[in-house]
């Protein structure tokens, strides 16, 4: 296979692999066109949907967005547009809210700490925040990924630096189950060391060793540290930016 170093090649080998055009990927992921059309021209070198591209064109987001192999998890069938996207008129809507409006009964607040900074990077020494501010996520959501309903133990704050780009860009809200520490391979955690917040890729090399990966590897190599030197605070399991 051609070597595909560009973001660019890579999304147009995919969508030939299964047949998308560029209005029905734009459609399955919910972008503009003129976005897509600037990621596979290559005048765009990245999004913050890369995750959700990936998923669509059913690639490892590794893969699309750096070229990491293997391109697949596992095989997946052709896209079918008439399956994966629903007619218009079951489409939802966006709801307008604020602190003054009353919570559903499928609804929980959790707080967002957003004085405090979990770094991208080489971290960076933060105090606890109390600021009253909150976000809300469904029940069910919480009840998916495993946390509690009730929002306990769910805490969001802001990210910070490059290091897990282009999937959790600089200032990338982030959401933690801390009651989730459970090292699973791959996955994204809060992690504190002496004092340094940060979120990184975890994976468990020995018995009491850990690795600390980014997606930005280039920036930022690999460390592999000792389990007593690292505070796992929890499970990332949410994240939300602007795509602009």
């Amino acid at each position: 296979m051609k070597t595909m170093n560009t973001l660019a090649e890579r999304l147009n080998h995919a969508m030939s692999l299964v047949g998308m055009t560029q209005g029905q990927l734009a459609r399955a992921v919910n972008m503009a066109q003129p976005t897509i059309w600037r990621l596979t021209s290559g005048q765009a070198k990245g999004t913050s949907r890369i995750i959700d591209i990936a998923d669509a064109l059913g690639v490892r987001p590794e893969w699309l967005a750096n070229g990491d192999e293997p391109m697949r998890a596992q095989a997946v069938a052709p896209y079918d547009s008439r399956s994966n996207i629903p007619p218009e008129s079951q489409w939802g809507t966006v709801d307008v809210w604020d602190s003054h409006t009353p919570l559903r009964d499928d609804e929980v607040e959790v707080p967002f700490l957003k004085d405090i900074e979990f770094a991208c990077g080489t971290g960076r020494i933060m105090n606890e925040d109390h600021n009253g501010f909150k976000l809300r996520f469904s029940k069910s959501t919480l009840r998916r990924v495993g946390a509690n309903s009730d929002g306990s133990g769910v805490l969001c704050f802001p990210a910070k630096g490059d290091s897990m780009e282009p999937f959790i860009p600089d200032g990338t809200t982030v959401t933690v189950n801390t009651n989730d520490k459970r090292i699973i391979d791959g996955k994204i955690y809060a992690i504190s060391q002496n004092g340094w917040n940060r979120i990184k890729l975890l994976y468990q090399v020995g018995p009491n060793t850990v690795s600390i990966r980014s997606y930005n590897s280039a920036e930022h190599p690999v460390e592999e540290k000792s389990l007593s030197e690292v505070d796992i605070i929890g499970r990332v399991f949410w994240w939300a930016v602007l795509d602009y």
